[in-house]
């Protein structure tokens, strides 16, 4: 049935009908400045992050840097305006510093080294150390020693921000190093209390032992009663510790990739990424990513799908401006504030940011909260529009003060470079070597040790619910090349969710098909167009389940002779994305559905499955290509790597399910060392040519993320060999979303895909082209995007190109993404007459103009010399599909 003009009446039922957005919630960074002074014992760590709380605290100028703003003057009672619901965030490795704690301690407290503080530690926790060797053999030193210091950090750190949360009815999170634990009491086992209890407290009756080997990075979210906050295991589900954990002590959600000092001195435990589960709270949903988690495309990617509104971001980031790092915020930008820009659901980032040094080690950055960007000015630089270093953004909320401002403030006219070179110059001298040492701990400024703490906050609108909704965008539209653009999905009544479209054409239709929580759990849908897009017929649910009775995300289609594919992983319970399905569905070229759902992957229901890929070979048989996370690792970590099945009977039975990535599969494979336990992959895209498939992926074997591909037979049983396909050759590398095609008659394989290279704090499109058939190499890569054409360092600021999507026909090749230089995001276009030899210059394809909406996630088609884009638009208040197109000349 014909269907979906953009009627005037159509959006005003929709603002109508539409629920409140939001909650407010006030979230505060802390970015406290780590000191030893702060370590002498339980009760002065808990006397300086009181102090940070509440500005009248006794003699708070002894704890705390002048200035300081607090907590407790901008929330109840203090402040009657206040919203009821506050979070209060602190940063990674907060904790750090409670191993250093009492008498134990001092020795360490006073060492010019980590190695010497930590020498002195093993000494002084011998006898811990000795119990945990008897509890669990085998485990490295330095983890024996983290698991002796289980009592003082449970002590100190946990019942600290306990305390806090109850003491002023708020949620907090902070950071610390530490292993599950039971509390034991004197009354139960008094020698082993005694042998574990820090000796500074005779009197206290119980203490903290670990009750598993494993030491995480871990961020603990309190409730204001002082439980924590944990996952059920369900998914989405949330349960408290102690209370609903058997009495287990643990942190909300820990840490999954590691850096080189966490692995190689620290020997920390990696934490499964499929364990990084949303936090459904009164807050809102809640995501964890304990620093370079915030830079993994995987962890991203899955909160985003997993409908996660707010990346809590602790960091103890390492330099911020040092003439002897590269690390600073661009780096940090890559992050936590790029994710929010490429990802709908994710809707903001709190970054509390650790400060100070810890005998040789540095700790510095700017606490901030970041939100999406706006088609709004940024106006000229400040101090709230820019970290240090940078040029004014509007995606900053708040943004904590630095040690001196930004010089480009108040001289306009320099340059980025200059501006950079004396912020170092500053910098420098904070380090543990600069010569000149400050006159107090709590002193800022150039010396020794000098950076600053600060408090920061601002009141986010997190949604009430799991969909995102807003406003309609009142336009006016602004017709582009591609002419009207026309709603995909079925207009309705109530606002719901429409996400990660896919789209084919041929033979003068075009199929779509979408993921859509109409019934509550996300579906798939198909709507298919006879007339080049300008209408849709009905939607059509694709599998046979139950409407909203399974989770099922991203589909993918593909045309074969007198019929289409449908494929679409799927939860296997609720939301628990550690048991997943991958399933494929047959329609004939009306859009009618053939037989049965069809399981492709032959793993159990009890490991992740994610992102279906198919493509048709020439005698309509599909291969589908996945992420599987059947294959383990160390302590628990299951793997994401990358399987195909091939059908040989048009669909109706699958063959083995055969791994397609190569580390392990000889000798000469490896993974760097440092990615041993993170060995994964992710978003893999695919092409066939006959009976030949070449599939790309992300892969972080390198300890980055690397696009690699491989070119097999359908037939294979076992890993081809795998070849790289970007080519920046230093750190730090951050690619993902490939998309392929195969020349049919040259048989050269083409890959664009989203890259972050060069410390550079933005994505862009990236392009190459395969130097033979066997794709054992590649051109050059260049940027595809028109991004950089004009742009100016030293005035403008990077933005967010991601997320392409690419289509071949002869010799005509069409290129979408998703991108942001006009604020919010919009979809951008060019095209190639000479299968990608050469591109014409970006063109807009969405129309809506200046307006505050997003478009997202392109999916292109080709039909003839027809290039359709479909996207994700929230130009009604809620995500819906659109399309539009064009011909080409």
């Amino acid at each position: 049935m014909p269907r979906r003009p953009l009627l005037l009446a159509l959006v005003l039922s929709i603002a109508a009908a539409m629920p409140a957005h939001a909650k407010t919630v006030r979230v505060f960074a802390v970015g406290n400045k780590v000191r030893v002074d702060d370590a002498v014992s339980a009760q002065t760590f808990h006397d300086k992050m009181f102090a940070l709380m509440d500005a009248t605290f006794p003699n708070r100028g002894t704890l705390v840097q002048a200035g300081v703003d607090d907590v407790a003057s901008h929330i109840k009672p203090a402040d009657p305006g206040a919203p009821d619901l506050v979070l209060v965030t602190f940063p990674e490795d907060v904790g750090l510093v409670a191993g250093l704690t009492g008498s134990k301690g001092a020795v360490a407290r006073s060492s010019p080294s980590s190695t010497g503080a930590f020498l002195s530690l093993l000494q002084q926790y011998a006898n811990q150390i000795h119990y945990y060797q008897t509890q669990f053999p085998g485990l490295p030193q330095l983890r024996q020693l983290l698991l002796a210091l289980t009592d003082i950090n449970y002590r100190v750190v946990y019942e600290t921000y306990r305390d806090i949360a109850t003491t002023y009815g708020v949620y907090v999170s902070a950071g610390v190093n530490v292993a599950a634990a039971r509390r034991v009491e004197s009354a139960d086992d008094p020698t082993l209390v005694s042998r574990l209890r820090d000796p500074d407290e005779p009197g206290r009756t119980y203490a903290y032992v670990a009750v598993e080997p494993t030491v995480y990075n871990t961020t603990m979210i309190f409730r204001p009663d002082g439980e924590v906050l944990v996952p059920d295991g369900s998914g989405g589900g949330v349960i408290a510790a102690p209370s609903g954990t058997g009495g287990i002590y643990r942190g909300s959600l820990n840490k999954s990739y590691l850096t080189p000092i966490e692995i190689g001195l620290l020997t920390l435990s990696f934490s499964p990424v499929d364990d990084l589960d949303v936090l459904d709270t009164p807050l809102g949903r809640l995501g964890v990513v304990i620093s370079k988690d915030a830079w993994m495309v995987d962890v991203n990617e899955r909160y985003d799908a997993k409908r996660a509104n707010l990346l809590i971001q602790s960091e103890a980031f390492s330099a911020w401006a040092f003439s002897s790092s590269d690390d600073g915020p661009d780096v940090l930008k890559e992050g936590g504030f790029g994710a929010v820009q490429r990802n709908p659901n994710v809707l903001y980032n709190v970054v509390p940011a650790l400060t100070g040094n810890l005998t040789d080690i540095t700790f510095d950055g700017q606490s901030a909260l970041i939100a999406k960007r706006t088609t709004a000015d940024p106006g000229p630089l400040s101090a709230t529009n820019a970290w240090i270093g940078e040029n004014p953004d509007v995606g900053f909320l708040a943004i904590a003060p630095w040690v001196i401002d930004d010089p480009g403030i108040a001289n306009p006219g320099m340059t980025l470079a200059d501006r950079r070179t004396q912020l170092e110059a500053t910098g420098d001298q904070l380090l543990p070597t600069a010569p000149t040492a400050c006159p107090t701990s709590l002193s800022v400024g150039a010396c020794r040790g000098g950076y600053r703490e600060a408090i920061v906050f601002h009141d986010l609108e997190m949604p009430d619910g799991d969909r995102v909704l807003s406003a309609p965008d009142p336009g006016p539209r602004v017709p582009t090349a591609f002419g009207t653009n026309v709603q995909v999905n079925a207009a309705e009544a109530t606002p719901v969710t429409q996400r990660h479209p896919r789209a084919v054409a041929g033979g003068g239709k075009l199929y779509v098909a979408w993921d859509d929580d109409r019934d509550g759990y996300e579906n798939v849908y198909l709507a298919v167009s006879t007339d080049g897009g300008a209408t849709f017929g009905g939607d059509v649910k694709v599998s046979a389940h139950p409407a909203g009775a399974v989770v099922e995300l991203f589909p993918q289609v593909a045309l074969a002779p007198g019929g289409l594919y449908v494929t679409w992983q799927e939860f296997a319970a609720g939301r628990d994305d550690d048991a997943g399905r991958i399933a494929l569905a047959r329609f004939d070229l009306t859009g009618a559905k053939l037989g049965p759902d069809v399981r492709v992957d032959s793993g159990a229901d009890t490991t992740g499955k994610w992102q279906p890929q198919v493509a048709v070979d020439a005698g309509g048989n599909p291969s589908v290509v996945w992420v599987d996370e059947r294959d383990g690792g160390p302590e628990g970590v299951r793997f994401e790597h990358i399987y195909f099945a091939h059908s040989r009977d048009g669909g109706l039975t699958f063959g083995p399910n055969v791994r397609l990535d190569d580390v392990g599969s000889r000798p000469s494979v490896t993974t760097d060392p440092n990615a041993a336990s993170v060995d994964n992959r992710w978003h893999p895209a695919v092409a066939i040519l006959k009976k030949q498939l070449f599939v790309a992926w992300a892969d972080f074997r390198n300890y980055n993320w690397d696009i690699y591909s491989t070119r097999v037979r359908v037939t294979r049983k076992r890993p081809a060999r795998n070849y790289r396909v970007d080519d920046y050759p230093t750190l730090e590398r951050i690619n993902t979303d490939p998309t392929v095609v195969l020349d049919p008659g040259s048989g050269l394989a083409s890959v664009a895909w989203t890259d972050i290279r060069a410390r550079q704090p933005d994505s862009n499109v990236f392009y190459t082209r395969a130097l033979r058939r066997s794709a054992r190499a590649f051109a050059a890569s260049s940027q595809l995007d028109g991004s950089a054409v004009g742009f100016d360092p030293n005035v403008d600021t990077p933005t967010t190109q991601s997320h392409p999507d690419m289509k071949l026909q002869g010799s005509n090749l069409c290129v979408a993404w998703q991108d942001d230089r006009n604020g919010t995001s919009d979809v951008y276009f060019t095209h190639s007459g000479d299968g990608g030899a050469h591109f014409a210059a970006d063109e807009r394809v969405d129309d809506t103009g200046a307006g505050p909406s997003a478009q997202t996630a392109p999916s292109v088609a080709m039909d003839g010399n027809r290039c359709y884009v479909v996207w994700e638009d929230t130009r009604l208040g809620n995500s819906d599909v659109f399309v539009a197109s064009r011909t080409l000349p």
